[in-house]
C-alpha cells in the first residue's frame, strides 16, 4: 500500500494549522491613538471634595507577657503523678472525660 498521499495530507493539513495558529498568534494593537479633538471635562463646581476621614489612632502597644508563667502541660505532670495512681486511675479518667465534655 501506497502511503505517500496519505502523508502528503497529513503535512499539508499540518503546514495549514501552523499557518491558522500563527495568525492567532500575532499581537493586535490594545487601543488605537485616541483623537485629539475628543476632550471630556467636568465643570469644576460638579467636582465635589472627597470627604475626609477621621483619624485612626496608633495601636497601643500590648502588655509584655512573661512566657514563664503561662502554665504548660509539663507543668502538671508532677501534680498528675501524685494525683493518679495504679488503683484510682479509672475513677480519675472518668472524672476527666465528664469534665471535657461539660
Amino acid at each position: 500500500m501506497n502511503f505517500r498521499p496519505f502523508l502528503a495530507l497529513i503535512l499539508a493539513s499540518s503546514v495549514l494549522g501552523l499557518g491558522g495558529c500563527k495568525s492567532l498568534l500575532k499581537k493586535k494593537d490594545a487601543d488605537p491613538a485616541p483623537s485629539a479633538t475628543v476632550v471630556a471635562s467636568a465643570p469644576p463646581a460638579v467636582i465635589a471634595p472627597l470627604a475626609t476621614t477621621p483619624e485612626v489612632p496608633a495601636p497601643v502597644p500590648s502588655a509584655v507577657v512573661d512566657e514563664t508563667t503561662i502554665p504548660t502541660s509539663q507543668d502538671f505532670e508532677d501534680e498528675a503523678f501524685e494525683k493518679v495512681t495504679a488503683a484510682n486511675f479509672r475513677a480519675q479518667l472518668t472524672t476527666l472525660k465528664t469534665d471535657i465534655s461539660k
